[in-house]
């Protein structure tokens, strides 16, 4: 399985509508970079089942387009002695990916007539990740017979341009999420979601995100409001004006409490919802020694133990 991210930005590199006149000097030999609103970006298997991310960024021409396929050339760069990595607060030490074992890179090839291409980083789940570090994955463009390497210019507004392209990509158990928690706030279970436990909250979001080609309206509006891992701590609360006229203030209301109820209800049951719970009904029917096995279709919610199929009437997705 891979999960595809998309981290391209537009061409800077500017023509005529008459073609006559170009923004880079046409006496120069012609040069290749990235272009991109940042160098540096993450990615993570924490939240995922897949084994494979498969990343992007764009490389671009200064220059004149060929009649023929032209290759760069890039070079993969190590990891400082003692660089560290801060996300969510935490320190990681950052090690050097190892070509052909953490990641591959597709080709570097730029097309005949193009004046940018597409280039693929293939991140891949390997066990140094899970020993609380940063695996950094660091490429530059190199000079070769075919291009230059373009210096850095980071005085653009919108994008800088730079031969260097920075992934970091880590893996771990991921947390229970706040929102999974019962009518008294206690984390870690919920009558329409069973017990959480890490393999249970990949797979909610593998189906959530399955439903991005079936309806990218509800898609694309839930990433936007919940995050791409429904877990974005910036989106989990949003303020309203408040409506007493003798107060200015604003207050915050909770976003995520419940998020499945609040829009979309019936998208949120078909694509991800029901098909989780008949998931693992039927694995937990097949696998009863499972150390995760839970019942499924009844609750006790005194004792928090039991997972209601979305579909009953009285602990259904829509009570």
């Amino acid at each position: 399985m891979k999960r595809r991210y998309i981290l391209g930005a537009a061409a800077l590199l500017s023509v005529s509508c008459q073609g006559t006149w170009v923004m880079y000097d046409t006496t120069q030999p012609d040069h290749v970079y990235f272009s991109e609103a940042r160098q540096t970006h993450t990615a993570s298997f924490a939240l995922i089942p897949d084994d494979e991310i498969t990343v992007t960024t764009n490389v671009f021409l200064m220059g004149q387009p060929s009649r023929e396929d032209r290759a760069f050339e890039i070079r993969f760069l190590e990891a400082p002695a003692g660089e560290t990595f801060s996300a969510g607060g935490v320190v990681y030490p950052v090690v050097t990916g190892r070509p052909g074992i953490d990641f591959e890179v597709g080709p570097t090839i730029l097309p005949a007539g193009a004046t940018s291409m597409t280039l693929e980083v293939t991140l891949k789940r390997t066990p140094v990740m899970l020993e609380g570090c940063m695996v950094k994955v660091g490429i530059q463009l190199v000079d070769n017979e075919q291009f230059l390497a373009a210096a850095a210019d980071s005085s653009r507004t919108s994008a800088i341009m730079s031969p260097f392209f920075y992934v970091y990509v880590n893996d771990g158990e991921p947390s229970c999420p706040f929102w999974w928690k019962d009518s008294k706030n206690v984390l870690g279970w919920n009558f329409g979601l069973g017990n959480f436990y890490p393999d249970k909250y990949r797979r909610l979001l593998a189906f959530f995100h399955e439903a991005k080609e079936a309806n990218p309206a509800f898609y694309n509006w839930a990433e936007a409001a919940y995050g791409y891992y429904l877990d974005d701590p910036d989106l989990a609360y949003y303020a309203v004006t408040s409506t007493s006229p003798d107060s200015d203030e604003d207050r915050k209301v909770d976003m995520m409490n419940t998020f499945w109820r609040k829009r979309y209800a019936s998208a949120w049951a078909r694509y991800v919802f029901i098909p989780l719970y008949e998931y693992y009904a039927a694995w937990y029917a097949a696998h009863p020694d499972d150390p995760d096995v839970e019942p499924v279709g009844t609750v006790n919610q005194n004792a928090r133990i039991g997972w209601s199929s979305p579909t009953d009437p009285y602990y259904g997705f829509f009570n």
